[in-house]
């Protein structure tokens, strides 16, 4: 499923961090609205949103207003730039961390 812009860019290691996700256990749906984080993950039961960076990128001033807001809310909301910190998400303590 994708929530669709036109021309959206996609990092280069989103591919890998999904597959990742994917393989932890995860359900994955990328979504490419702006501002919005790119991922939307499920993990048993608990839903998280996922911002994939690559190398040295940086939020861009309404994904930092969005990532804000959704903490506001109590909406776990991360930002991943490698695998491992994907795997991270969901292998400490078998659940998403706050």
């Amino acid at each position: 499923m994708s929530l669709n812009r036109r021309n959206p860019r996609r990092d280069r290691n989103e591919k890998a961090i999904v597959g990742t996700l994917e393989q932890c256990g995860c359900v994955v749906y990328r979504i490419s609205a702006t501002g919005v984080p790119d991922l939307l993950c499920g993990y048993r039961g608990a839903w998280f949103l996922v911002e994939v960076k690559y190398g040295r990128g940086r939020l861009e001033p309404q994904q930092v207003r969005f990532h804000s807001t959704a903490r506001a809310l109590n909406l776990p909301c991360f930002e991943v730039r490698t695998i491992e910190e994907a795997a991270a998400l969901v292998n400490l303590r078998g659940a998403v961390r706050p």
